[in-house]
Order: structure tokens, then sequence, then C-alpha cells
């Protein structure tokens, strides 16, 4: 297991990969991977972190860019939560496109049905943590992860799902 700080640099390294990309990455396969990154980061901090106080990461958060936005051990878990959303509604709606697109065959019909499903799910559960967390710190997790499609805005995201 490697150690907190190590994990915080590597998050915040990706962030800023993220936030470099330039508009025809943005929402890419390489935008896609960078999440599934910082995902994968973000549960070996949880993992590290589990027997340290709220003090403690409080002080691990100082100076970090993650102190406003995350900055709470609590807040660890709703990004896992938020990220595995975004990633699952978009890798759905992904195959599903590919289904319309490319692939339509017989069992087409059941596989794009399942596929929407599984992504209305996602963006509705994605909804229901964004709402609990409020309008400020989840703008502050889009604005980490580069999330920045209208598709993932605060007002995009309250009004349709």
């Amino acid at each position: 297991m490697t150690s907190p700080q190590r994990t915080l640099v590597a998050l915040d390294m990706l962030s800023d990969d993220i936030n470099l990309l330039n508009d025809s990455q943005v929402n890419s396969e390489l935008h896609f991977k960078l999440l599934s990154d910082f995902l994968v980061q973000l549960n070996q901090l949880n993992d590290s972190v589990q027997l340290e106080s709220e003090a403690a990461m409080k002080r691990l958060f100082v100076g970090s860019l993650f102190e406003q936005a995350i900055g709470r051990k609590s807040m660890v878990t709703v990004y896992m939560k938020l990220l595995n959303y975004v990633l699952t509604a978009w890798d759905a709606t992904l195959k599903a496109d590919a289904i319309i697109n490319d692939n339509f065959d017989n069992n087409a019909d059941v596989r794009l049905e399942l596929l929407q499903v599984k992504a209305i799910k996602a963006k509705s559960q994605l909804k229901t943590v964004a709402s609990a967390m409020g309008k400020q710190d989840y703008e502050a997790f889009c604005s980490l992860l580069g999330l920045t499609a209208d598709k993932w805005q605060w007002d995009t995201l309250r009004a349709r799902f």
C-alpha cells in the first residue's frame, strides 16, 4: 500500500493532466482513461486512510489542490461514488451509441435497452449524490475532473433526471 501523501500527489498530477486536455481531448477515450486512473487512486487513498482521524485527514490535505474540494474523510467516499457513477453512465452511453451506429443486429434491442437503463440509473444516482452534496461541492468536483460537458453540469443534471 502506498502512503496517503504519495497517492495525493498522484491525484494532483492526474487532475492537472485532466485539466490540461485540449478541447478535442475532453470527453475522449483519454479523458475516460484519466478519470478511471483517478478513481483507482481515490480507492487507494480511501484504503490508506481508513484508520486516520479527521484531524489527520485535514493535515494531509493542507496546501493540496483538494483541500477545499475534498478536505474531509467522508468526501473521499463521496468522490469515489460520484466518479464511479460518471464512468458507468459514460461507458454505458458509449456502448449504446456504438450499438445504434455500428452494430445493430438481432440481439441489439435487448443489449441497447440494458445499456440505456444502466446509463439512466447511473445518472439518477449521480443526481442524488450531487444533490446531497450541494451545488458548490459538485461544481468543485466537476472542475477538478474536467467534466465540462453540459450533461455533467449542475443545472442540466438537476433538470434532466
